[in-house]
């Protein structure tokens, strides 16, 4: 019976942390209103709101959940970034990951991050993820 009504507890990483730097055209985009939605449990998920400095620098902590595993269902968590910056709204980040680990969607620890907002979205895959992306980074090697 405990095959249909969850298994182990475990702790995901719904979002891994990201600190980086927003451009417009090559240069800061000061004061940008930076939205992160996260669905995994519901259709409607949440938004958190955070905002990029006088610079473009940007940190969007990690964000965790527990769930109970279950032979039946797959884990999917659906990640999407959208910036609020002069009249405009852009989306820089359209990922879906499934494994629970940190910085799975990414396929390690980014360093160097930076999105450009008048880019179009990158497709990457990463281990159990896809989706596209207008940021670019270098991996911190291990």
């Amino acid at each position: 019976m405990a095959i249909f009504f969850g298994g182990e507890k475990v702790e995901a990483v719904l979002f891994s942390p990201l600190q980086g730097k927003l451009t417009f055209e090559g240069q800061p985009a000061s004061g940008a209103k930076i939205n992160l939605w996260i669905k995994w449990k519901d259709s409607e998920g949440e938004i958190f709101s955070y905002t990029a400095d006088e610079d473009g620098i940007f940190s969007i902590p990690e964000h965790t959940a527990t769930y109970k595993q279950s032979a039946i269902a797959q884990l999917v968590i659906v990640q999407k970034i959208t910036i609020e910056y002069g009249n405009n709204v852009y989306e820089i980040w359209n990922l879906s990951k499934m494994e629970p680990e940190i910085f799975t969607e990414l396929g390690g620890t980014p360093i160097n991050v930076v999105c450009e907002l008048t880019d179009d979205l990158t497709t990457i895959r990463g281990q159990g993820s896809l989706g596209g992306v207008a940021c670019k980074w270098n991996l911190l090697e291990k």
